[in-house]
């Protein structure tokens, strides 16, 4: 077959042999049997769960970002929303919120930079990545420098667009594979809300540290975190409501992943949606079609593709309004139905839709990643149809196959 599809199961099996490791003592140490790690090593199952990356991540002592990381072949429009990922490494390691400068004077005032701020959380939802790729970092830079230089109102105004713009720089760099960044750009944000000591922006921080933390696999540590976001707040506003809701329907996915019954926090995400307006707080769209979605991830990290398939199919997609909802919602469909053995035809189907609403935040998903390599695997010349082998060939994986 060539050199080895870049998957999960490929890096798995390199590093198990750089370690000396059999795959009795890597399946022991992970948990699974000998036969479904083969599997996996072979491209032929696929990891479906993140807890389980996470425990064949720390059995080989790498990071889940070494197995989940995105070293894919793109084409040109990718590499250019995924090329400013240095500059906003440079944009957060120049600036900080601790008073020791450098203080610089803003390029632009906060009448200018407020609204740029919720256009760049917009644009991430839109799946704009490169617009967002090329604002992010001279934002954050001109936001420190109101912050720490600013008087008057201009330093809370400037706390709480950085807050914002953590947030939006960390759901992007995650969806990258960059997850110490990710952690980085949550963490600045945390710090600013701290700084303004107001709940509502500590309450939305500790969703963008729970992200990045998710993306890391340290699920205790985001389980305790997102538990806490939900005690900050006693909700009075509508915003209060809906960052309330939304820090609950995430303790409920965390407690999934650290072995807690997450029922009970899904029926009170419940209750708080029916009661919420909509408004998007904080471009988080919490809503009682977001519940059903994060319902979905939760049965599929608990080993149920049946629940996480009938829920699925009472989404309508119009229902969700962020692009990059959607096209998650699909991907989450595809592994459902993957998972129960359905059609590959019925598979392929919603992972082409899910790329045409954005290829960048596609194609760089683990998920859509292994559920094709799979397919092709099974499929081999075949390759699954004419829908796949274009879906493999656009993600970089078609030469693989010597196909």
């Amino acid at each position: 077959m060539g050199q080895d599809l870049h998957n999960i199961g490929s890096e798995v099996r390199r590093l198990r042999k750089y370690r000396n490791m059999t795959q009795d003592q890597l399946a022991g140490l992970a948990g699974i049997s000998k036969s479904y790690l083969s599997k996996i090593e072979n491209g032929v199952a696929t990891p479906e769960r993140r807890k389980l990356i996470r425990d064949l991540a720390d059995a080989l002592r790498v990071s889940v970002g070494d197995l989940t990381g995105a070293g894919y072949l793109t084409d040109r429009s990718l590499q250019n929303a995924t090329g400013a990922i240095p500059d906003i490494r440079l944009a957060l390691a120049s600036t900080s919120l601790d008073g020791a400068g450098p203080f610089t004077s803003p390029a632009r005032t906060m009448a200018e930079l407020a609204p740029e701020v919720q256009r760049v959380a917009e644009a991430r939802q839109l799946l704009r990545s490169e617009e967002v790729g090329r604002t992010l970092p001279p934002l954050i830079i001109d936001l420190h420098a109101v912050a720490e230089g600013g008087a008057g109102d201009d330093r809370p105004a400037a706390l709480q667009s950085i807050v914002q713009a953590a947030q939006t720089g960390t759901l992007y760099l995650k969806n990258y594979g960059e997850y110490d960044l990710a952690l980085a750009a949550a963490e600045r944000g945390h710090q600013a809300a701290v700084l303004l000591d107001d709940p509502i922006y500590v309450a939305a921080s500790e969703f963008a540290r729970v992200q990045a933390l998710i993306g890391l696999g340290a699920y205790e540590r985001a389980d305790a975190i997102a538990k806490h976001a939900a005690q900050l707040l006693t909700p009075k506003t509508e915003v209060d409501l809906e960052i309330y809701g939304m820090s609950v329907l995430t303790a409920a996915f965390t407690g999934q992943m650290t072995g807690t019954d997450p029922e009970e926090a899904l029926r009170e995400a419940r209750a708080v949606a029916a009661k919420a307006p909509g408004s998007n707080a904080f471009w988080m769209n919490f809503s009682a079609t977001n519940v059903n979605l994060w319902r979905i991830s939760i049965a599929l990290e608990s080993e149920d593709p049946v629940k996480a398939a009938e829920v699925a199919n009472q989404v309508r997609l119009e229902d969700i309004p962020a692009k990059s909802r959607r096209s998650s919602f699909l991907i989450d469909y595809a592994r459902a139905l993957h998972a129960l053995g359905s059609r590959d035809d019925e598979v392929v189907k919603l992972l082409r839709k899910a790329e045409k609403l954005g290829a960048d935040r596609f194609r760089h998903n683990v998920w859509a990643r292994e559920i094709v390599t799979e397919i092709l695997h099974r499929s081999r010349r075949d390759a699954g149809g004419y829908e796949l082998r274009g879906i493999a060939d656009r993600m970089g994986m078609l030469a693989a196959l010597g196909a």
